[in-house]
Formats: structure tokens, sequence, C-alpha cells
């Protein structure tokens, strides 16, 4: 599953950059078009090329590449991961609470 996932990478990565592509090129016939240049020709190019189509399918084809690769790629497990606190940082402060609560029955009796 491993190789799978690590072939999946240049594909994902085309798709990404294919689908910010169509992204700005989506954005170029809006903006000619809200403009008035060309008359129309912009939109009426969009529709012919089905970029409409292509604009919903690139990203949805770029996530489930993107999904595959995640569950294919191997994590590290729970126990490999380091704690940051030590055993002695860990009980200092329950026995601070300790000391504390000693104190009060101390000067409650």
């Amino acid at each position: 599953m491993k190789k799978i996932a690590k072939s999946l990478l240049p594909l994902a990565a085309l798709v990404l950059f294919g689908t910010c592509l169509v992204a700005g090129f989506d954005l170029l016939v809006v903006l000619l078009t809200s403009v008035g240049i060309a008359n129309e020709a912009p939109s009426s190019y969009y529709q012919t090329m089905d970029i409409p189509i292509i604009s919903v399918t690139l990203p949805i084809v770029g996530m489930i590449l993107f999904a595959a690769m995640l569950l294919g790629l191997p994590g590290k497990p729970a126990d490999a991961v380091e704690s940051n606190a030590t055993e002695r940082g860990m009980y200092s402060s329950m026995n601070k609470v300790g000391k504390k609560d000693k104190r009060r029955l101390k000067a409650a009796a």
C-alpha cells in the first residue's frame, strides 16, 4: 500500500496544479465577461470547452487521490511518540496539591 501511495503523489500534484490553472482561467473568464471585453466570446468558449464540468471534477479527483495517499502512508504508532513531560514533573504538581491539602487539614485540626 505504501508503494501505491507514493506512486500517486505525482498524479495528485498534477491534479492540484491543474485545478489551480482551471480556477485561474475561471477567474479570467469572469473578469473579461463582467467588463464586457470581446462581446461574450470568453463565456462561449468557456461553455464550449466544458470548463464548468472540469472545474468541478478536478478537485473531486484530487481529494480522492490525496485521501488514498493519506490512508496508504504509514504513521507512527502511539508508543513511538515520546512525551515531553517527565515523571518527576508530573508528580511534582500532584505533590504540591497534596501538601496544600495536608496544610489545610492541619490548620483545621
